[in-house]
């Protein structure tokens, strides 16, 4: 399992920069870390929320609506998904190869709030509202009515438990999360994987302080399948195309549904057209229909 305090070393391997840098930027008070006995400690988890407000911050650095990448820049942000980040990211390479596009994987309420604060033309939510059933309308209600952004639906797809083919001990559903022996892979608070495990955990009755893993987070579905690969971890929660695609078992929990937020005047943008135009493509259609666990009867329908 991951260890959470890192010497400077390892820190700097994990962030994958010179060590004299890390010095720098602690010593600066830009990076968090803790001075014990003369050497410098760092959290693993507090690393990773410097990682998430770096990301922001070099968003932040390209004025969108600048005229230097009005036509040629596309900023997305919000939850990690296969068929937004590398299906469609292709097709527009292809198609379109002067558009650049930022895909900043901040997980749902991230990316929210990259929208709020004009950072980024859309971004991918899938966050489970249990008072209501509804998906990601209902934490849009902050926004100024006059202000509130449109919402547009992906596709829906199916998230379940992440398991080894062959696992021991063998794992059924959440309260086995509890089974000794069992280990959980995380993902990141604020993605809308968490929101739907502590919406499990809670209908089970299970305080997440009984699961062994669950302080152990990272940021793609995709780093959770490599936790489970390289047996760091027995179960995680995700998406079904990732399983499946590199072999792991699949138990499903829902169909979700991944919906693109998307600000008003975004839509003026040619960047932004040329995304929505290839939503009705052929091939976009084509090329996600190869992807298991994927239902586009909605996609690029407008819900708000």
């Amino acid at each position: 399992m991951e260890k959470e305090m890192l010497t400077t070393r390892e820190a700097a391997e994990y962030l994958n920069l010179n060590e004299k840098i890390i010095y720098r930027l602690v010593r600066e008070g830009r990076l968090p870390g803790t001075r014990i006995t003369g050497k410098w400690t760092f959290s693993r988890s507090q690393l990773r929320q410097w990682i998430e407000a770096h990301s922001l911050g070099e968003i932040r650095s390209f004025p969108l609506l600048s005229e230097s990448n009005a036509e040629t820049g596309l900023f997305i942000a919000g939850s990690d998904d296969l068929l937004l980040g590398r299906v469609l990211a292709r097709i527009l390479h292809a198609e379109c190869p002067e558009l650049l596009t930022f895909y900043a994987t901040l997980g749902s309420q991230g990316g929210i709030r990259a929208i709020r604060e004009g950072k980024a033309h859309l971004a991918g939510v899938h966050l489970y509202h249990p008072q209501s059933g509804e998906y990601n309308l209902p934490y849009l209600g902050n926004f100024p009515p006059k202000e509130r952004p449109l919402v547009f639906n992906l596709a829906y797809r199916i998230q379940g438990w992440i398991v080894r083919p062959k696992g021991s001990p063998v794992f059924r559903g959440a309260a086995d999360l509890l089974q000794p022996g069992i280990r959980f892979i995380n993902r990141e608070r604020g993605s809308g994987t968490r929101v739907l495990l502590d919406h499990l955990l809670a209908h089970s009755g299970i305080d997440p302080k009984e699961v062994v893993g669950y302080k152990d987070e990272v940021f793609t579905h995709l780093e959770v399948v490599l936790a489970i690969l390289k047996g760091e971890a027995d179960v995680g929660l995700g998406i079904q195309p990732v399983a499946e695609l590199l072999g792991l078992g699949f138990l499903p929990i829902t169909a979700e549904r991944f919906d693109l937020v998307v600000p008003r005047e975004s839509l003026s943008l040619r960047p932004v057209r040329i995304f929505f135009n290839l939503l009705h493509s052929r091939k976009f259609l084509k090329r996600a229909r190869e992807l298991p666990g994927y239902d586009l009867k909605d996609s690029g329908k407008m819900l708000q």
